[in-house]
């Protein structure tokens, strides 16, 4: 459906001076499924997933002065980017949900976002770009400390996910139905690997921070007390001989002055989906002595179970949703054959039964087009037939340039769906059977008695009949179904009934 938009001009109908010009040029780039809005909106996203994975990371794990510099710069670009997101929502139109039109007036625009708690969430998180300005004025460690706090206030944008997943469904239901199991499996799978990422490097700096100021680099008697401490990390080899100087001076393949931070995240990674998805710790890992990691192992393992549970929920509507309609065909063919068993059936006959109603179930998705046309209003019902004037107007009796649409459009009415299954015959030779045969989708063969090829082949288009239905006359070949043919036919009684109508003076019936 066509939106209607709602916006403001001046008396003489163009925008009223320059910078109202550029708003109006905003609004039109990023009207609501617009590709422009879906781009952006895209970016915007990719930032916000950057900003929910790496905080945590330089939080926890880049402990000190050891965050390169390059993702300071792209902290920088992104805080203005985010900015220009910021601004920009005040004159981006949106949909009105009580009427469902665009809304493309600045101040309604401005006024509702406004008063929305998207504009909090946007100025609460465009904060961290005052640290431009007054950095030149700290020390490295006041430095240090502003960015932590800064980047807690970067993930406060996590909070725009749902926003943006409505939005793009409602962006793919213009395209079509949105299959709504599927789709909240995507968010749930989404929400729960960022989940894990964020959470992993919590389960890290609890089990280090906890015990030393910083780990980047280690100090001398790091491993030593971890140890002490029991925590999840001493069990961890892998960690303690990159983070133990002792290890790192007998090994010449451990440098003592790196800091592997790709070793620390992924092993986070690991135990945390150790202790999630084993609903416990497993049988390789030692119960940690610290009372505050063993609280937040209990409060992952409860999400777990309710993981778990939203998971398996899910997954059996996707897949119930996925086979509905191959459930429903098994049900009806299961009845379709004990009918043929009762009825003795021969074999070869029930075999091309099975096949047919096969086809019907791939070319319907099981819904049969008598069921559906018999519940559609009059008005719909008509507007669907005219689909098939293209193919009607093809037969030369029915050209546009001779025959009235309102003719046309009540013969399209009348042309009943016909299937025929490969082998069987449309039309007999030597019949008289007046009726106009269209192929829809298809092919059939042209057969004349005594040759035993094929004189040639009807392909969707193409029609036979029209003489035999105006004339009476007998068919001079016979037609037969190559593979399941569908066809549009127009009976002679049908068409006796159209052109006895008592408005057939509204119709134009030139010379043929």
């Amino acid at each position: 459906m066509k939106r209607r938009k709602i916006g403001t001009l001046s008396s003489d109908g163009s925008p009223a001076n320059g910078f109202s010009r550029m708003i109006g040029r905003i609004g039109q780039r990023f009207l609501p499924d617009s590709y422009v809005r879906l781009a952006w909106d895209g970016f915007i996203f990719m930032v916000i997933w950057y900003n929910s994975v790496m905080t945590p990371v330089r939080i926890f794990i880049m402990s000190g002065d050891k965050t390169p510099q390059i993702l300071i710069s792209l902290d920088v670009v992104f805080d203005f980017i985010f900015v220009a997101d910021t601004i920009l929502r005040f004159y981006r139109p949106y949909v009105d949900e009580n009427t469902g039109q665009i809304v493309m007036d600045p101040q309604l625009i401005s006024a509702k976002y406004r008063g929305s708690l998207t504009f909090f969430i946007n100025a609460v998180a465009c904060i961290p770009i005052t640290k431009l300005p007054i950095s030149p004025f700290l020390s490295v460690g006041q430095q240090i400390t502003l960015g932590t706090y800064f980047n807690v206030l970067r993930m406060i944008r996590v909070l725009h996910l749902p926003e943006q997943f409505q939005e793009l469904k409602r962006f793919r239901a213009q395209k079509g139905p949105v299959n709504e199991p599927v789709f909240r499996m995507y968010i749930i799978l989404f929400f729960m690997i960022l989940f894990m990422c964020e959470c992993g490097c919590v389960y890290f700096g609890l089990a280090t921070l906890l015990v030393v100021d910083d780990i980047c680099p280690a100090p001398e008697d790091f491993v030593d007390e971890i140890l002490d401490e029991e925590m999840w990390v001493a069990e961890d080899s892998i960690i303690t001989d990159v983070m133990d100087i002792r290890v790192c001076e007998v090994d010449p393949n451990i440098e003592c002055d790196d800091c592997p931070l790709t070793i620390f995240f992924t092993r986070s990674i690991y135990y945390l989906m150790q202790t999630i998805f084993t609903i416990g710790y497993g049988d390789d890992v030692t119960p940690s002595k610290s009372s505050v990691e063993m609280a937040l192992a209990c409060a992952f393992m409860i999400f777990g179970v309710f993981a778990y549970a939203m998971t398996i929920a899910n997954m059996t509507s996707v897949l119930a949703n996925l086979d509905v309609v191959n459930m429903q065909f098994r049900h009806e063919m299961d009845t379709i054959s004990r009918w043929l068993s009762l009825r003795s059936v021969p074999a070869q006959l029930r075999q091309r039964l099975t096949t047919y109603f096969s086809y019907l179930s791939r070319s319907q998705h099981g819904m049969l087009d008598e069921v559906l046309l018999g519940e559609l209003p009059p008005r719909l019902s008509i507007e669907l037939a005219e689909l098939h004037v293209d193919l009607l107007t093809k037969v030369p009796f029915f050209r546009k340039e001779r025959r009235r649409e309102n003719f046309l459009t009540m013969v399209a009415t009348a042309l009943k769906r016909r299937i025929f299954t490969p082998g069987s015959f449309i039309l007999y030779q030597g019949e008289m059977q007046r009726e106009l045969v269209i192929i829809k989708s298809g092919r059939a063969e042209i057969r004349v008695s005594g040759v035993s090829d094929a004189l040639g082949n009807l392909l969707p288009g193409d029609f036979i009949g029209d003489y035999q239905l105006l004339f009476g006359t007998a068919n001079q070949v016979g037609i037969q179904a190559a593979d399941f043919t569908e066809t549009l036919v127009l009976t002679f009684d049908a068409f006796k009934q159209l052109m006895s109508h008592p408005r057939n003076d509204l119709f134009s019936f030139s010379s043929m």
